[in-house]
Order: structure tokens, then C-alpha cells, then sequence
């Protein structure tokens, strides 16, 4: 796919292109934005990539060799500085070459049943200070007939996806103005969540649970204190200064848990000391990650804990 897009974009800038799970996908540096109108001429030059059967041939150089080799290419020049090695292996297909360590497969012609599913954003590195590349993702299986199978799957998938489901039964919808990752549950999403926050209060009053509320943000201090802050602190809220006090939206339970075991003297006639709640959490959740119900800004957790 690599040597295609070069093909098409000569001044491409390659970043990596890793095997993954069922394919595989490539993160490139390019002078225009990709549409998926793109990916069927990738594909088409690929596929005679992969009718001429060209041998994939293995280097080991220097990694100075590697750098005259990648000069005009920033992001292998910073992959081939964090290596420590003395040399790198490099491949060769035909005029195109890349900086990988293998192993491969004897030649293109090997390659059978493959598709481009799909086009997005990528920071480099996966920071958001860093330029934000395009990955093109890929599949690959050994027959036409596996792909076909997979392909089959994956629609029937996306039938059942919950954020197609939420939609079509008017469950939840989201709202810019409220914000993102902020779900809001209709009359009819919210009938199904209070039988669900139902059968679980119920189920863990069975089992010895004491069920509480705790505030839904607190000082900062109590953060720091557990040890959650220098952990935490990236995906937490920023601090609002209330008078005296620096509080933040809780992105977790455990502490307000454990003060409210602590803001008495216990016996050990209560032990093993079973407290849980459902809490509303904060979490700041980068916008590319939001998801549906899945990654959200702020949701309900059954939480519990156990004190022996």
C-alpha cells in the first residue's frame, strides 16, 4: 500500500504501517486530505503491485546508511534516532524501499484477498502537539472467500450498533450546544436505565452492600491525598476555586468511599465492610475518543468497595 500511495503522491511523507488484527494500516504525511474516492485507485495500484509478484528483498545497513538512505523523510529520520542499535533492516520492492524490521512474506505475489475499509486522523506518536497525519486502514486474508465472510460480519455489526439502536429506538441523543460526549437519555433510555440502577441496588443490598451518595466533585486535596492526582490528573477536570477551596469534578469514587469508612471508628464486627453507589463520574476525554455511550465525558458507574 506504501509503494501505491508513493505512486500517487511522489512527495508522500511515511510514518509507519504496522500489521494488526485481521490487516493492517499505514499513517502517511500528504500534500491533500484523502477521500474515500481515493481508496479504489490505491487499491487498483496495488493490485498490480501484487500481479507483477515482486520479490521482497532484506537489508541490514548502518543506521548512517539508513539516514542518507530516509533524508528526505522527517518521521523514519526520528524512528532511525530512538533506535540504538548500529544497524536497521530495510526492505526493497521494486524502486520502493522502507524502513522495517520484518519478516516478510518471499513477494507481492503471495498477497491474496485484501481491501481499504477506511480513512482518519492520526497525531504522530499519538500526541496531539504533533503533526496529524492520515492512516489509511487495510484488510488482508488468505482467500477472497474469508474477506467476503469477514465483510458479511462487519455489516451485521454495524446493524446492531448501539449508537444505530440508540438512534432508532430514541434512547439518547447528544447535543453540541450541551457538549461533547455529554449524553442526554430520553423518556425511553431512561426507563431502561432505571431498570437497570433497580436490579443492581437490589442485587447488592442482597449481598451486604450499604448503598450511599457522595458528592459528585470535591477538593482537590482529597485527590492528592489517595494518590489518584499525579496519576489522573490528564484525564480530570480542571480545578474550579470555590472561596478558599480548589475543587474538581470526580473522576472517581474510591476516595469519597474510603473517607466515609474513615469519619468514624470501625470495629471489626463490621468487617469485611461492603460500600457501593451509583456515582456519576468526570472523565476529560479527548474529542477523537468520545464513542457513543462507550467514551464518554461524564457516566454512571456501579461502584463499589470492600474493606476486610
Amino acid at each position: 500500500m506504501a509503494e501505491a500511495v508513493q505512486s500517487i503522491f511522489p512527495d508522500a511523507k511515511f510514518a509507519i504501517g504496522p500489521a494488526i488484527e485481521n490487516g493492517f494500516y499505514y499513517d502517511f504525511d500528504l500534500p491533500r486530505s484523502l477521500t474515500p474516492e481515493d481508496l479504489p485507485v490505491i487499491e487498483k495500484k496495488m493490485g498490480e503491485i501484487i500481479k507483477a509478484n515482486i520479490p521482497f528483498k532484506r537489508k541490514d545497513i548502518s543506521k548512517n546508511e539508513a539516514k542518507k538512505l530516509f533524508a528526505s523523510q522527517p518521521y523514519k529520520l526520528e524512528l532511525l534516532n530512538d533506535i540504538e542499535e548500529d544497524e536497521v533492516g530495510v526492505y526493497e520492492q521494486g524502486n520502493f524501499t522502507d524502513l522495517c524490521r520484518g519478516p516478510h512474506v518471499n513477494s507481492t505475489g503471495e498477497l491474496k484477498a485484501f481491501k481499504l475499509t477506511s480513512i482518519a486522523g492520526a497525531y504522530w506518536r499519538g500526541s496531539e502537539k504533533n503533526p496529524m497525519l492520515q492512516r489509511i486502514y487495510g484488510l488482508l486474508f488468505r482467500s477472497k472467500k474469508e474477506l467476503d465472510e469477514y465483510l458479511t460480519k462487519q455489516e451485521e455489526i454495524k446493524k446492531r450498533d448501539h449508537r444505530k439502536i440508540g438512534k432508532d429506538l430514541d434512547l439518547f441523543v447528544f447535543s453540541d450546544l450541551v457538549g461533547k460526549g455529554l449524553p442526554l437519555f430520553t423518556e425511553k433510555g431512561s426507563i431502561i436505565r432505571r431498570a437497570l440502577e433497580r436490579f443492581i441496588v437490589d442485587e447488592e443490598l442482597k449481598r451486604g452492600y450499604k448503598h450511599v451518595y457522595t458528592p459528585d466533585l470535591a477538593n482537590i486535596a482529597l485527590y492528592k491525598t489517595s494518590g489518584h492526582y499525579p496519576y489522573y490528573k490528564d484525564t480530570m477536570y480542571p480545578v474550579m476555586k470555590v472561596e478558599e477551596e480548589e475543587l474538581m469534578l470526580r473522576p472517581m469514587t474510591c476516595p469519597h468511599h474510603f473517607e466515609l469508612y474513615a469519619s468514624k471508628p470501625r470495629s471489626y464486627k463490621e468487617l469485611p465492610f461492603r460500600i457501593a453507589e451509583l456515582a456519576k463520574q468526570f472523565r476529560y476525554e479527548k474529542s477523537g475518543e468520545l464513542t457513543g455511550l462507550m467514551r464518554v465525558r461524564t457516566f454512571c458507574l456501579a461502584d463499589s468497595h470492600i474493606m476486610r
